[in-house]
Order: structure tokens, then sequence, then C-alpha cells
């Protein structure tokens, strides 16, 4: 197979997969501006949406899958840099539990806040704070199925590269614009883009299902401890709440944000074609 033409790292000090290594944290990958993905599903989308490939790393004797096979010797004939991880290195890197034998670093890709428009029916979302990996790219994943323009991370912390929350996305990740910007700034692009921002809130004084959304919309998230800042309530057009029944008094973040995300996108196709 062609990859067999990529060098052999076998070594744990080897810088290249030292590397490797360091973006699995989060200084290493706001350092360096690159994060990793691995399997098979994650790199075909990224090479689907021309993601920036730095280059990929293997372990030949797990890549077994013909669809996998033939992706690195196409990534290796145009040109991208790799190499062969050992088996033992490759264990001990992967996150996953039947790895796939494929990984890739990639540039990360925000696009500036000032390039971004909202047009008229677009519906947008907005993380101020979710601290489960897990948890963030579930709604990464959801916001791609409910049709999310784009992804505003309002806070530092929330990081969308991380290996964990790269994995929970399924590869929805490189379908979405993301912009990182503070909430005041989010704030600014809201009002000149004439979007109406709603922010969900057990203490919301309206039910999400009786409110007519206006568009273009943006949904707010907050953090699973402690939902959205006073900040982002405030300059908020709508405050709605999920009723809840039973001894429940709240949903998880991820599962709240689906909730809204495809009320809101059920409405804006009655928007759409009105």
């Amino acid at each position: 197979m062609d990859e067999k033409r990529y060098p052999v790292v076998s070594s744990p000090r080897d810088p290249r997969f030292l590397t490797l290594r360091s973006l699995q944290t989060h200084q290493g990958r706001s350092r360096t501006k690159l994060f990793i993905i691995e399997g098979i599903r994650h790199l075909a989308r990224a090479v689907e949406h021309c993601a920036p490939i730095e280059s990929v790393f293997l372990d030949p004797s797990v890549l077994s899958n013909p669809f996998g096979q033939k992706l690195a010797r196409r990534l290796r004939q145009h040109g991208v840099p790799g190499f062969r991880l050992s088996h033992e290195l490759y264990r001990e890197l992967t996150l996953a539990t039947e790895p796939q034998g494929i990984g890739a670093v990639l540039r990360q890709r925000w696009l500036p806040l000032e390039q971004v428009r909202a047009a008229r029916s677009s519906l947008w979302l907005a993380v101020e704070s979710i601290e489960s990996p897990g948890n963030l790219g579930t709604i990464i994943r959801t916001a791609e199925a409910a049709g999310v323009s784009g992804i505003f991370i309002l806070n530092p912390n929330c990081d969308p590269c991380d290996p964990a929350t790269v994995r929970a996305t399924m590869g929805s990740l490189f379908s979405q614009k993301l912009v990182r910007c503070s909430a005041m700034e989010f704030n600014r692009w809201a009002k000149s883009n004439a979007v109406s921002v709603v922010a969900s809130s057990p203490t919301g004084m309206m039910d999400y299902k009786s409110l007519s959304y206006r568009f273009p919309a943006a949904l707010v998230v907050g953090s699973e401890k402690h939902g959205l800042s006073d900040q982002l309530l405030e300059v908020a057009n709508f405050v709605v709440r999920i009723p809840m029944h039973g001894g429940c008094d709240s949903l998880n973040a991820a599962v709240a944000a689906g909730v809204l995300l495809f009320e809101i996108t059920g409405q804006r196709k009655e928007f759409a074609g009105s």
C-alpha cells in the first residue's frame, strides 16, 4: 500500500508523537492552532468539506477498512505529509474503543466575526460555556441536523477542537461556520444584523412552544451547572422555558439545545415559505 512510504514512528520521545500528545491538551491546541481527529468517518468529512489537513498518522496493523485505505492513499497522492505509528503508540493515543487506524492533524478554522452575515431566515447558535466535551460535540452535531448556519463560541475555555468533542460531533464539526468572540461582540453582531436572540431559562416567562420566533434568530446556550450568565439573559429578546414534569427541574444541556433548535427550525420552515 502507498502509505507504507510514510516513515515509522516507534519512540514515545519522537517529536512527531509528542506533537500529537500535546494536541490532546487545550494549551497545545491554543498555542499551535492545530487539533487532531481520528477515524475514517471524521477524516472523510474533513476531506469532503476541504478542511485544512496538515498531516495524517496511521497504524497499518489496524487500518483494514478498504475505504480507509483508499482515503490514506488519496491523501498521500495529494502530497499530504504523514507517518506510521507503532501499534503501541497508536493505542496510547487513541480514544476509540475499536480504533480504525487512521487520524489527522488539522489547522483550526475560525471565521472572523466581521465576515459573518445573517440571511433573512437563518438560524444561529451561540454557546456561552459547556463544561462537558461530549455535550458540546452533541450540540454541534444537533446544530447541523437542525440546519444551523453557524456557531458562536463565547468562552475561550469552550473548545470545539477537544478530541472528545470532535469525536462526539461525528464529523458535523466540519460543516459548521465557527466564530469565536465575546458575549459583548456577539450582542453587537446580533443587533447590527437584526438577529432575534432567544435564551432559555427555567424562569423564562414563556413556554418555548408558545413563542412565534422571529428570523433571523440565534439561540444562546449556557453551562450545564449555571445556565446563562445575567449578561446574556439581559440582552436576549426572548427568554423561554421548557416545561418540566415529575421530579425533573432541568434537562441535559445538549438535550435542551436539541429541543429548542428543532422547535425553532420547524417554525423557520413556515417563515421561509411565507
